[in-house]
């Protein structure tokens, strides 16, 4: 994990936690420093007037400041985990009430139309889109629960992990056949190019086909009119690297540090109102982090994206 010098900033930790400084558990951390340094100095003072070998005087000291350092790390660490399960919990209430707003109001909207007279009047192309607008809104929530939920499984250990040898190659081609009926309607291709020789890849199959999913996804659904997306397997090294070209809207430069962050979406998405959660990034970076793999990307606004991941080859 990646050191970040805002880890030691103890007033920037407590602002993320959203809690009072004395409930703060890195605030509480260096007041049991401090007391245990103070302590320490005590006991020595003792120690130093009733026992007469200084060495044996330095060991218990050491010892009692160690055994006290043990027991506030402990303590600390319950507090941070129950701050940052409060966290969880604020954000999670406030994004899923937002995410979870708009479809509902169309729902509600829609069906109030349904049930009203002006339904019944009007054509049949006008009640279509109103059904439309009911299954949209409808996939959009069911979308954001399975995202909450893997993410869920994920943190618990309760999606199969568990890895293997597989062909990369043929998991890209199921993923991509899943997508069919929908490139097909909006006439769009995938062209995907993989080498005769590539080595299986070692990794959770069930896990990886999760990471295919969103990637392609993504890409399909940001391509905004662009007819064609372009899919690479090859090797480097000990590694099978896996590389999806689209040229659709791209990632605006500044929110690019900010798109493997939970619920995050660049803004040029949001004012082009395509659908999402905000989530699969965090899924996608989530996994490759807890299984070996690596994921890197290079976007320009308005001219496409390009993301790469790559995961462990097994011969």
């Amino acid at each position: 994990m990646a050191f970040n010098l805002s880890q030691i900033n103890i007033f920037a930790q407590c602002r993320k936690y959203k809690i009072p400084l004395w409930q703060c558990p890195q605030f509480l951390f260096t007041i049991m420093g401090l007391f245990i340094m103070v302590a320490s100095v005590v006991f020595y003072a003792i120690g130093e007037r009733y026992i007469f070998d200084p060495r044996m005087v330095a060991l218990v000291v050491i010892l009692v400041a160690m055994m006290l350092l043990v027991i506030a790390f402990i303590i600390t660490h319950s507090f941070e985990n129950l701050a940052e399960a409060n966290r969880m919990k604020t954000e999670f209430v406030n994004i899923v009430s937002h995410q979870l707003r708009a479809p509902l109001t169309n729902l509600r909207w829609a069906t109030q139309f349904l049930l009203s007279k002006e339904f019944q009047d009007s054509d049949q192309a006008e009640k279509t889109d109103y059904f439309d607008i009911i299954r949209e809104n409808g996939n959009r929530m069911e979308g954001l629960i399975d995202d909450l939920l893997t993410i869920t499984r994920l943190k618990d250990g309760k999606l199969d992990s568990k890895k293997a040898s597989f062909v990369l190659e043929d998991l890209v081609k199921e993923v991509i056949n899943e997508h069919k009926h929908f490139l097909e309607a909006n006439n769009m291709k995938v062209e995907f190019s993989s080498p005769e020789d590539l080595p299986n890849v070692f990794a959770s199959y069930p896990l990886t086909k999760i990471v295919l999913e969103n990637l392609i996804g993504n890409a399909i659904h940001y391509s905004q009119g662009s007819k064609k997306i372009e899919i690479i397997l090859k090797c480097q090294k000990d590694r099978v690297v896996f590389t999806i070209k689209d040229k659709g809207m791209g990632i605006p430069k500044e929110d690019q540090k900010y798109i493997f962050e939970k619920f995050f979406r660049a803004r040029n998405a949001v004012y082009a109102e395509v659908n999402g959660t905000g989530l699969g990034l965090f899924i996608v970076k989530l996994i490759l982090d807890g299984t070996n793999g690596k994921i890197w990307f290079v976007s320009q606004e308005g001219k496409g994206s390009i993301f790469n991941f790559s995961l462990p080859a097994r011969s």
